[in-house]
């Protein structure tokens, strides 16, 4: 399936201090929070598209950050 170029408004609610965090942390990377959170939701996608579930998704990003950690 061809993915379209248009974009589409999803809303997502914080706390304000989750927002504020996730912000400072995605600034400190130097990303935009809005493209860090755009970034994690797609490779949720990709992962589901590929035969994974919500699940398996989650696992493979906790397991990235742990590599990342140990890694630092």
């Amino acid at each position: 399936m061809a993915k379209s170029t248009g974009r589409v408004a999803l809303t997502l609610r914080l706390d304000p201090e989750d927002k504020e965090f996730f912000a400072e942390q995605a600034e400190r990377c130097g990303l935009e929070p809005s493209v860090a959170i755009r970034q994690i939701i797609e490779l949720y996608c990709q992962r589901m598209r590929d035969g994974g579930d919500f699940i398996d998704a989650l696992h493979e990003l906790k397991t990235a950050w742990k590599d990342q950690r140990r890694a630092a």
